[in-house]
């Protein structure tokens, strides 16, 4: 499947991708020469004519597992109005995720988080953290309830009203209902059982929608990705058996 096949909106300020699973958007030292979006996108781009002085950049980040909206400046312009969009908590998104345990029907989580080091893993966590930290504030809906193995399992939306690091899985796993097949903030034994049981092969959560004012006409633009087919699956699995 090509990047053209991923396009969900294009103008000349802007290129908005779905974002497969499993692709990272950006280079970084644990994955020393693997593919990432960006680099995709700037060969469309290159393929396409677009010639500008300005480094199209993403406004945002998504995780290597997380599927979904990602959102390209083309112009300085563009990556300056969304940048204070965010900024200025304008920008709303929507995630969707299978999260182990029963969530409320509605509900707010409000949890400061703070980076710690996991020492034997040597990785960056966002942990949930009673004084010091930033707050954090990610509001849910559940959508349905199924039962695996003998756990509860909630399809949820969320809606991220804060842009912290990992803010999603640390505030679910916060109130002790992380996200199913994230192994660095959930119960890697469950998820292994989930895994083979449900066909799982990464973490469950899609970034499902944005909306932003855009930064040249001024208009409300709302652009949405399907959820994924391995996704779809899970749920198939779970409703029908």
């Amino acid at each position: 499947m090509t990047l053209s096949d991923k396009i969900l909106y294009e103008d000349d300020e802007l290129l908005i991708l779905d974002k497969p699973a499993g692709v990272l958007m950006h280079a970084d030292r644990r994955h020393m020469g693997e593919p990432t979006l960006l680099v995709q996108a700037l060969e469309y781009l290159h393929s396409s004519g677009f010639v500008s002085d300005f480094q199209p950049a993403f406004v945002h980040r998504l995780d290597k597992e997380t599927s979904g909206v990602a959102v390209l400046a083309k112009t300085k312009n563009a990556l300056r109005s969304l940048n204070r969009q965010l900024k200025l908590k304008k920008i709303e998104k929507k995630y969707v995720a299978l999260v182990i345990g029963e969530v409320h029907p509605h509900g707010s989580i409000r949890l400061h988080l703070q980076k710690q080091m996991d020492r034997k893993r040597w990785l960056a966590l966002m942990m949930p953290v009673r004084r010091g930290g930033i707050f954090a504030q990610t509001d849910y809906k559940r959508l349905e309830l199924f039962e695996s193995l003998g756990e509860k399992l909630s399809y949820v939306e969320a809606y991220p009203r804060t842009g912290r690091t990992h803010q999603v899985r640390a505030h679910f796993a916060g109130i002790g209902c992380p996200i199913v097949g994230d192994d660095l903030y959930g119960n890697p034994a469950l998820n292994e059982k989930l895994r083979r049981e449900l066909g799982i092969e990464r973490m469950l959560l899609h970034a499902a929608a944005i909306e932003f004012t855009h930064p040249a006409t001024g208009q409300r633009v709302r652009v949405e990705a399907p959820l994924p087919e391995d996704f779809q699956e899970v749920l198939r699995r779970l409703r029908f058996g």
